[in-house]
């Protein structure tokens, strides 16, 4: 019986040493992760004020579609394009 309970012992530590040494490996990473996402972030700032003429651009776009121009627009064409 006390075999049984060695081979149990033995077993559940070697489950919990996987554990830790996977937990272990999963927090270094997780931490490569966040510098990584860390450096995007501070020199991203920069590249992505370049972007705000285009954003304002689809921004102008986006309110024509959902403007009542667009509407009449569609239900005009909706007219002729029945059969």
């Amino acid at each position: 019986m006390e075999t049984i309970f060695v081979v149990c012992a033995v077993t559940a530590t070697l489950a919990f040493v996987a554990l830790a040494a996977q937990a272990i490996l999963t927090l270094r990473q997780l931490r490569q992760t966040a510098k990584a996402v860390e450096y995007l972030a501070l020199n991203a700032d920069g590249k992505l004020t370049a972007m705000d003429p285009v954003v304002d651009a689809v921004q102008t776009v986006a309110s024509g579609i959902s403007s009542g121009w667009f509407r009449a627009a569609r239900a005009f064409y909706g007219f002729f394009a029945k059969k």
